[in-house]
């Protein structure tokens, strides 16, 4: 199954086609994506999430919506955890600028270490 992914522009992703990003986008099957001399192209998503699911190239449909009509393509082991989602988002980053390293535990973890006060990294949140 080909996917056509969503891209994300940030003020850090490296600009134009010197962005690995835009040329993987640039290389698949999408072909209206043209690479913007002045765009910042930061991250290529290949997943169903809902600020930039995937969308199957030879239908056009939405990866999640498709994932939601086929549960069973996840596999058993897969829904018995997670349920009928895709339980991942995989990211390829161009970076431009240094970033700062991102982690999003579960609520279960979160909860532990946001608990003990040395955990200056933690935010009030979970994701």
């Amino acid at each position: 199954m080909e996917l056509n992914c969503a891209i994300q522009s940030y003020e850090w992703g490296k600009i134009g086609s010197s962005s690995l990003v835009a040329q993987l986008k640039k290389s698949g099957s999408d072909n209206d994506f043209h690479i913007e001399p002045n765009k910042s192209y930061a991250e290529l998503w290949m997943g169903s999430h809902p600020n930039g699911p995937s969308v199957i190239a030879s239908s056009g449909e939405n990866l999640g919506e498709w994932i939601s009509a086929h549960p069973e393509s996840l596999g058993s082991v897969v829904r018995g955890r997670f349920g009928d989602q895709l339980p991942f988002l995989f990211k390829v980053l161009s970076v431009n600028k240094a970033l700062s390293i991102q982690a999003h535990p579960s609520k279960v973890t979160f909860l532990i270490f946001f608990s003990v006060a040395d955990f200056w990294f933690v935010f009030s949140s979970y994701k």
